[in-house]
């Protein structure tokens, strides 16, 4: 059995940085602060405007966007390379919105009071940008992966850490070889620690991304069949995972959720493990696992948890941030408080009431672990209507695609005990048979290509007192679903099938 962890100590300031933080004082990295400082880390030419110092080494730094479409005031647009347009073509329009500067791969007209860096690779330089800050930053950098659940675990996290130090974390899914220096980018020296989300469709990409980023604290929260297109199968996806294992350095920790798979490759982690989860072999344990309409309640070594949101399946991510908030020296009745106080992350099992009839948007992203878990909340809600599942196709799968939606047609019967079925997308025919198969009638299945042709049979079929469950993967966009029934449903229509 693992060892119990100790809750008695504690702490009333941060811990000090991890190994792997930044360099002794004597050979401290300069922080890109300001243009000049952006220009010796990135390298390139530097042109100013009229009125501009002629230095640089007073410019403050903006925010930095990629998108010239959200560019305001003050902000500095980086113009990375695209699959359809290069953005070095919208630093005008950059500039037009109010960009104090660019950075771009192409000669620009500046105007009077801004700048531009050119150099050849832009993507190249947006990542020497963030390992300039990385180099400097004198806090604790956290990195999340893992299957399912990292964004809502990345958010936990922030909460219970930012309950009592001052901190940053990835915005969004900002997980990829562009999001994970986008979010470096936002660390301040003033930042008791930076918490960054890892993402990756195939073998390498979490090693990668590690080496960017360099965290000191590990978080897994486990494996599951995604992306396995790129994976193979979820031996693949565990061992991909365990690239931020092996990213660790040995005084460093890793919190990782009980899963087998992953505890076959902790050899790979020099630094101490921390395992969460409900098996007598984890070090922080979960009991007294209760959920009620919109929280979920447990306990820890006595003390009680009570978060506010919908399914038992956030627990693993609560388990997560607890243990995260054991390694800062957290006692568990603060990391209680912290938590009690949890936003969910839209379209992450977001529950609407749109005219009486109950709606949960889980929309975000789908794999067939996170639908399964979903079907289970589906379950659980407690509704006087019916049970309704609308669900799309699960992407990347690869070349079982087509048994892995039968599958899951068979589970909306088994597991959520759903009384009609919407199918969405290229796959929906197999979820339908699979219902079918199961016991579902035929008249209460349906199959559509697109999400919006799922919309008038629910505004003809939902009636106040149902609940309906709305997951597909990111590429069906089935949140425009959600918005168009939200605004189409009536409290005092009585649709009936």
């Amino acid at each position: 059995m693992t060892a119990p962890v100790d809750w008695n100590t504690d702490v009333n300031s941060p811990p000090a940085p991890l190994p792997g933080g930044t360099a002794p004082v004597s050979c401290a990295p300069e922080w890109p602060g300001t243009v000049a400082a952006l220009c010796r880390a990135i390298g390139g030419s530097l042109t100013l405007g009229d009125g501009v110092p002629s230095d640089g080494e007073t410019i403050q730094l903006g925010p930095v966007v990629i998108d010239s479409r959200r560019v305001e005031a003050g902000d500095v647009f980086w113009g990375l390379p695209g699959s359809r347009h290069h953005g070095g073509a919208f630093a005008v329009e950059a500039f037009r919105r109010g960009a104090a500067g660019v950075v771009v791969d192409r000669a620009v007209e500046v105007p009077r009071g801004c700048w531009a860096i050119r150099l050849t690779d832009t993507q190249r330089a947006l990542e020497r940008a963030a390992q300039a800050k990385r180099a400097a930053f004198g806090g604790t950098v956290i990195a999340v992966t893992g299957s399912v659940g990292k964004t809502t675990a990345r958010q936990m996290i922030h909460t219970v850490l930012g309950h009592r130090w001052r901190g940053t974390a990835s915005p969004r899914s900002y997980n990829n070889h562009v999001g994970l220096p986008l979010s470096m980018l936002r660390m301040e020296p003033s930042h008791d620690y930076a918490l960054f989300e890892l993402g990756a469709s195939g073998p390498g990409e979490i090693g990668r991304l590690a080496a960017l980023c360099r965290p000191q604290i590990g978080v897994i929260t486990g494996t599951a069949e995604a992306h396995l297109a790129g994976f193979g199968d979820r031996q693949g996806v565990a061992e991909t995972k365990a690239e931020l294992l092996d990213a660790l350095p040995p005084h460093g920790h890793a919190v990782v959720g009980d899963d087998p798979l992953l505890r076959r490759l902790a050899r790979r982690c020099a630094a101490p493990m921390l395992w969460v989860g409900r098996s007598v072999d984890c070090h922080l344990r979960a009991s007294h696992v209760e959920m009620g309409n919109g929280w979920l309640s447990f306990r820890i070594d006595g003390q009680a948890f009570r978060l506010p949101v919908w399914g038992r399946h956030h627990l693993g991510a609560a388990l997560l941030a607890i243990g995260v908030a054991r390694v800062w020296g957290m006692r568990l009745a603060e990391a209680s408080e912290a938590l009690e106080g949890f936003e969910p992350v839209p379209m992450r099992c977001e529950v609407l009431d749109p005219g009486g009839v109950t709606v949960i948007n889980d929309a975000y992203n789908a794999n067939p672990t996170s639908m399964k878990a979903a079907l289970q909340l589906l379950r659980e809600v407690r509704a006087p209507g019916r049970r309704v599942v609308v669900c799309g196709d699960m992407a990347e799968l690869g070349p079982g695609a087509a048994q892995w939606h039968f599958r899951l047609g068979g589970e909306v019967v088994t597991v959520s005990g759903a009384d009609l079925l919407v199918a969405c997308g290229e796959y929906a025919g197999h979820v339908v048979r699979g219902a079918q198969t199961a016991g579902m009638a035929a008249d209460r299945t349906m199959a559509v290509t697109t999400p919006e042709q799922a919309l008038p049979v629910l505004t003809k079929s939902l009636r106040a007192g149902d609940v309906v469950l709305i997951k597909a993967s990111r590429r069906l966009k089935m949140e425009t679903l959600v918005e168009a029934l939200c605004r189409q449903l009536q409290p005092t229509e009585d649709r009936t099938v």
